[in-house]
């Protein structure tokens, strides 16, 4: 990645972060001290290596920016608050990547899970994980993330892909869910893992210096969490 296209990456996630949207290409060129022609192609640039996801098809969004993950310009049924602040995320995953990258101060991850209907408030403070629902207090050790679409197929359509990671509350619902709604049956992972896993993938990303992982990387850190079936293969 060359010198103007990391300091574009970073100054979108930057502007992301402080006003929970992501920005107009006017906004992105004046943060970036550039003329504007010149963030499209860079724009393209961070797309074509997985960076970001831009809209298709003449768009009628004011912004360029459909995806920057962990964010979502789209509403989701993901959301990240910290104080006054809150985003969309793209998914499961992201949601408490968002966390990770916003930690250690107090971040809540609200979600209605993929069994519908049920909702619940993750409570995330140094490192520790608490979660409520409208029916109480939800055990975390049950609560688990589903994952239909195995890693090396999700940037055929990352949009679908990101759409079904889902939490629930128990392993049983999320066993339940892909046959249910018409999904692939895919991976199931405790949450204890997806936090770790969303802490290594994410906590750094909005800062300049950051670089997508290698795949030797993502394949240590694969095995590192016990992320070693056929599904997570490179």
């Amino acid at each position: 990645m060359d010198d103007t296209t990391r300091n574009v990456r970073y100054e979108l996630f930057q502007f992301y972060l402080r006003e929970c949207r992501p920005p107009t290409v006017d906004e992105l060129a004046k943060a970036s001290s550039l003329p504007c022609v010149e963030i499209p192609p860079v724009l393209q640039q961070l797309e074509d290596s997985h960076h970001i996801v831009l809209y298709k098809h003449q768009s009628c969004a004011p912004t360029p920016v459909a995806m920057a993950h962990p964010f979502s310009h789209l509403p989701t049924p993901f959301v990240v608050s910290q104080g006054e602040r809150s985003w969309w995320a793209n998914c499961a995953w992201c949601a408490f990547g968002l966390a990770a990258m916003l930690s250690p101060l107090k971040t809540t991850v609200s979600v209605r899970s993929g069994s519908i209907g049920k909702e619940m408030q993750f409570n995330i403070e140094n490192d520790k994980i608490t979660c409520v629902s409208p029916q109480g207090e939800v055990d975390t050790n049950d609560c688990c993330v589903h994952f239909s679409v195995p890693p090396t197929t999700w940037w055929r359509d990352v949009r679908f892909a990101c759409g079904t990671i889902h939490v629930f509350a128990s392993k049983k619902e999320a066993e339940e869910w892909p046959q249910k709604r018409g999904f692939h049956a895919g991976d199931i992972m405790s949450l204890e893992t997806a936090w770790l896993l969303s802490k290594a993938w994410y906590h750094d990303k909005h800062e300049h210096g950051y670089n997508r992982k290698s795949p030797s990387d993502v394949e240590e850190l694969y095995t590192r969490l016990g992320m070693t079936s056929d599904f997570w293969k490179a």
